[in-house]
């Protein structure tokens, strides 16, 4: 490995590589930076959640108009989750993004959802912004807010940003990869030439081609803590009933995806092969979605390589690991990642103390995600299929036991942010501690805790929630937002996100 990268290549499209290619050249415009992609590689083409995360990055770290990635894209506004799980019967919990006050929204009123504004905003399905006088002000949030995406749009909007940003874009398929003394000398194409880079990256999705394929590198199999192992897609019309949030239904053998576009919610059926036919599973999902088309079955395996970075290969996205869909983890890791190799790349010299580290962080925040995605999945109690039970019996916490059993005798971990547990359930801004607390809070464990008076009571919080509410009743619908964020310049966003990435 060369101690000065000056030339990095990028090894697939999609998401990961445009990203990638795009977060690259704004942050080191003196390297040379090339994305290689095969325009006969088909697109999967579905609806895609992501955090806010896709904000910061969007619109200022690249500085991409509001406006422009509206009238391009047509996404839609993503508050949080609506988990339509945990508790039999007619029941969900929202995970909506921030914190907000578990303790006393139960404790005063005994509903989980209204523990933030976010949470409230997603109950009456409205946009995070006011209108007083006929003037239409943002609401600032903790976490801000993030989006619904089609990801044909996103892609093709994407791709005609590569091809302004100054790096060269190749179309062509990857034959063969020659290593020379372990690391990649130079990859051959199907148009007949040969590249060479300083630095690889690994972009190619499943197929992992250099990372996985070529390197040989080792796989860390996550199906300890999550049994689902395929996934069933297609679409239907909302009838332009568009929902602010990502829904996560329980159904018999895994849980059902809507993710709501301005056309169309997409939707994904995601179960266990081991414990239903693909003809069962497709028969369940069209019982909830009668008119589902376009129907599309994809394999995954869910778990990491053993490191993104290895000899002159970074693998980024799905070319190093993969979570199963549930919160959305796909894009927040891309970016989280060129994070991490944005600090190993700015330094002044290349070793492999730095290349350590970034393997070190990368990899506890996957593996941070791995339980967290299982607690889901461990404590989710709405149906007793043997599936759920198997989750329920099989799926292995034991690296945050103490979390769990600190979570059943004394409450959420956010009130004792002194306790060391607290920082290890901390790991991400957006799958934070509290992110933890809600899934288990939401699911009804240790609903005791917040029927007791404590010192985390709030006399006055009751007119607190109050003026909640008579803010939401102010906001406006979904459909009016996307039409101001479409129509009208906006500015606030960037300035939502005190530290660039």
């Amino acid at each position: 490995m060369k101690k000065q990268i000056e030339s990095i290549g990028i090894i697939g499209g999609g998401s990961a590589g445009y990203l990638s290619a795009l977060y690259l050249k704004q942050r080191f415009p003196e390297k040379t930076i090339t994305i290689i992609e095969s325009s006969k590689i088909p697109v999967i083409g579905v609806g895609e959640a992501t955090t806010p995360l896709m904000l910061r990055l969007l619109h200022k770290t690249l500085g991409y108009s509001v406006q422009e990635f509206f009238k391009f894209t047509k996404p839609t506004i993503k508050l949080g989750v609506k988990f339509i799980w945990g508790k039999e019967g007619d029941y969900h919990y929202n995970n909506p993004f921030g914190t907000g006050d578990m303790y006393n929204a139960m404790h005063h009123t005994g509903n989980f959802n209204n523990l933030s504004i976010v949470s409230l905003l997603m109950e009456k399905n409205k946009a995070p912004f006011i209108k007083e006088n006929g003037k239409i002000t943002p609401l600032k949030l903790e976490k801000g807010y993030a989006y619904h995406i089609d990801n044909r749009l996103f892609l093709a909007y994407l791709k005609n940003k590569v091809l302004a940003s100054g790096c060269t874009f190749i179309d062509t398929e990857i034959m063969e990869a020659v290593s020379v003394s372990g690391e990649i000398d130079y990859l051959g194409a199907s148009n007949g030439k040969k590249y060479k880079f300083d630095l690889f990256i690994d972009c190619s999705g499943f197929q992992s081609i250099l990372l996985g394929k070529k390197l040989s590198s080792t796989w860390i199999d996550y199906s300890d803590a999550l049994l689902t192992n395929r996934a069933i897609i297609g679409m239907r019309d909302h009838n332009g009933d568009i929902q602010t949030y990502t829904t996560a239904k329980t159904l018999n053998h895994g849980w059902l995806w809507s993710t709501p576009t301005q056309q169309e919610d997409h939707l994904g059926y995601v179960f266990s092969k081991n414990h239903c036919s693909d003809d069962e599973a497709f028969h369940e999902l069209k019982l909830h979605c009668k008119t589902i088309n376009n129907e599309k079955i994809i394999n995954f395996k869910t778990g990491r390589y053993a490191n993104s970075w290895k000899e002159n290969v970074v693998g980024i996205g799905n070319a190093f690991a993969f979570i199963e869909p549930l919160e959305s983890t796909g894009i927040h890791m891309i970016i989280k990642q060129l994070e991490e190799l944005k600090n190993v790349l700015t330094s002044k010299a290349l070793t492999r103390d730095k290349i350590n580290q970034y393997n070190d962080r990368v990899n506890a925040v996957w593996d941070n995600l791995k339980l967290f995605i299982g607690l889901h999945f461990k404590y989710n109690y709405k149906l007793q299929t043997p599936f759920w039970k198997d989750c329920q019996e099989k799926i292995n916490l034991s690296e945050i036991d103490d979390y769990i059993d600190y979570f059943m005798a004394n409450g959420p971990i956010i009130y004792d942010k002194e306790h060391p547990i607290y920082a290890k359930t901390n790991q991400d801004k957006i799958f934070s501690a509290a992110s933890f607390d809600i899934n288990l809070t939401g699911c009804g464990i240790n609903s005791s805790f917040f029927t007791q008076k404590s010192s985390h009571y709030n006399a006055s919080w009751p007119r607190f929630h109050q003026l909640q509410k008579s803010i939401v009743d102010m906001a406006i619908s979904h459909q009016d937002g996307l039409k101001y964020l479409e129509d009208e310049p906006t500015d606030f966003i960037p300035a939502w996100f005190k530290k660039n990435v």
